[in-house]
């Protein structure tokens, strides 16, 4: 398994960073009490290279660790951005101590697979260095608060999902194909060999197909989105520039150019509501369940303190399924609309009106820039996340953010799910 080692200036980075963090002003009105995070994995190389040189006629650059596990990189960028996230929750009032936590303060739990594992030990390294905390994982092949799609577990309305998707490509594939065929374009010139057999799956016809646990859309979609996928790890990898795309991604705004097909593949079929609230629902209610911990709100009590803050680390396609059961959306830096990038986390931050005892809950999707995973720049107040909030008639403005009634969270969240399907007790009880 591979496991990089925590560098002595990233372990000085995180120990200045806990040092800098100032006590939260006592009057401040809100007091951060409880945080729950879904995290994406931070960067990886393609999956399948060699799958990639036999579509495109070219040989993909190698990297230095096997393909799909967490890069050496990779594990730096999410220690930088963790002892980012930890030294705000501190300010934000957080209770978790100056340096080590309290036992049993933290829960973590990742996807089984080695890069969701590693990203987990990363954030936890990067938020208590030397504390030796770890997280769980089944040791299982799938793990159903992640996988639950791939082990048969959601079984949503194909009709009703088909419908769906259909109204989300126009009408027809040749709506969504005639939409696409510029984006199209631009990948082939960019990834493909100057052959008459490269990257045949760009001439193919767009098809919506049935599969067993969902659907997928035959022809450019899926192969394309995985390799503007890959051209964006490249780039956040800090591969030299012309390997990127094979030179043809100078910027961050020519890499996300390239990603246009990935962000339609989320677009129409991973952001589909009826396939998101199938494949998300034992996700979600461990996130809810987590968030009601140790409120009045939490039925039956936990016997036990609950953790103040628990991290789920697992893939883009959990936090598709969750956002888009929430109907949260965003739009950040270069990246498309609703991209999930490497990293990138739904955070929710439950706070306390030290007036009124009542609970609100901020919820965001934060996400380091391209260029700041490229170069791996300190973060820090005046180079920040990128983030966005959640907002609705309900929620208000502070200088927290923008705080929703927690009983209206956990509404949205219940309200969401699919009836039926069996949620299993909290996994961090």
């Amino acid at each position: 398994m591979y496991k990089p080692m925590l560098s002595a200036a990233l372990l000085a980075l995180s120990a200045s960073l806990l040092a800098a963090t100032p006590a939260h002003a006592a009057d401040e009105r809100y007091t951060l009490e409880k945080v729950v995070m879904l995290s994406r994995h931070g960067v990886r190389p393609q999956t399948d290279t060699e799958k990639l040189n036999k579509a495109t006629g070219r040989q993909w650059p190698q990297w230095n660790v096997e393909d799909g596990h967490l890069s050496g990189h990779g594990y730096a960028g999410i220690v930088n951005q963790a002892a980012y996230q930890i030294a705000s929750w501190r300010r934000a009032g957080l209770a978790l101590g100056p340096a080590c936590p309290p036992a049993g303060a933290v829960f973590a739990w990742a996807s089984p697979l080695q890069r969701t594992r590693a990203t987990a030990q990363a954030l936890l390294d990067g938020m208590f260095p030397g504390c030796g905390l770890a997280a769980g994982h089944t040791r299982n092949r799938y793990d159903p608060l992640f996988q639950s799609v791939d082990m048969g577990l959601a079984k949503p309305d194909k009709a009703l999902a088909r419908q769906q998707i259909m109204a989300r490509m126009g009408g027809s594939e040749a709506a969504a194909a005639a939409h696409y065929q510029p984006d199209v374009e631009r990948l082939r010139a960019a990834v493909c060999a100057d052959d008459t057999q490269a990257c045949a799956f760009l001439h193919e016809p767009w098809k919506l197909v049935e599969k067993e646990n969902g659907f997928a859309l035959k022809g450019p979609l899926s192969p394309g989105a995985n390799i503007g996928e890959t051209i964006r790890l490249q780039y956040s990898e800090g591969l030299p520039l012309s390997q990127v795309a094979f030179g043809h991604a100078d910027d961050a705004k020519q890499v996300a150019a390239l990603m246009a097909l990935h962000a339609a593949k989320y677009d129409l079929i991973s952001d589909t509501p009826e396939l998101a609230r199938h494949g998300g629902t034992l996700l979600m209610a461990q996130l809810a369940a987590a968030l009601k911990q140790g409120t009045p709100l939490e039925q039956p009590a936990a016997k036990t303190p609950a953790p103040r803050l628990t991290l789920f680390i697992g893939h883009d396609t959990n936090i598709a399924q969750i956002h888009t059961m929430l109907n949260m959306n965003w739009a950040l830096g270069e990246y498309p609309p609703n991209d999930i990038p490497p990293g990138g986390s739904l955070v929710f931050e439950r706070y306390r009106d030290k007036r009124s005892g009542q609970r609100f809950v901020r919820l965001a999707f934060t996400a380091m820039s391209l260029d700041q995973w490229r170069s791996l720049r300190r973060i820090d107040a005046a180079h920040p996340m990128l983030s966005k909030d959640y907002s609705d008639k309900h929620c208000h403005k502070t200088a927290r953010g923008t705080l929703c009634p927690l009983d209206h969270v956990l509404q949205m969240m219940q309200r969401a799910q699919v009836a039926g399907i069996n949620t299993p007790q909290p996994i961090f009880q």
